[in-house]
């Protein structure tokens, strides 16, 4: 299984975020906006890809935009509500990894077909998993190298 490039950006999106607030003011809410050339800097990603994750995110309530001077994008939620699996839920959908799964219609092996009721079972553990980490959690640096820490926060 392999996440869609736009899931990815917006997880990164909101680590970098949630980071800038861990790192700039100790954890408040908003410490001001970020303007989409830092995060497409810092990722070394399209400035065209991030505005169009940032237009989504802003979409779910997840970060807010201010246009304009001195505007950019700030978050909008508490993460720790957020989950991974929200964000990739959000992103990609859960309609399963073949149509079958979300329509035992498509398939002449339906019903009793095993194999749709392993990817189903496969699809569930896969958002159980990714529902255990909050972005509140993969932004806690504390004793950690690397990783967020690799930024530069501007």
């Amino acid at each position: 299984m392999q996440l869609k490039l736009r899931t990815d950006f917006a997880l990164r999106v909101l680590l970098y975020l949630g980071h800038r607030a861990n790192r700039v003011n100790h954890g408040r809410l908003d410490p001001g906006p970020v303007q989409t050339e830092a995060l497409a800097t810092a990722f070394d990603i399209s400035k065209d890809h991030v505005i169009k994750v940032v237009q989504e995110l802003a979409r779910l309530g997840w970060v807010r935009t201010q246009p304009g001077r001195g505007g950019g994008i700030a978050l909008a939620t508490d993460l720790e509500q957020l989950t991974v699996a929200d964000v990739v839920a959000a992103f990609e959908g859960r309609a399963g990894v073949l149509d079958c799964v979300a329509d035992p219609s498509v398939c002449v092996l339906e019903p009793g077909c095993g194999l749709r009721r392993l990817l189903m079972r496969a699809e569930q553990a896969f958002y159980a998993t990714l529902a255990e980490a909050t972005l509140a959690e993969l932004c806690a640096t504390r004793g950690r190298r690397g990783g967020l820490l690799n930024l530069d926060l501007n």
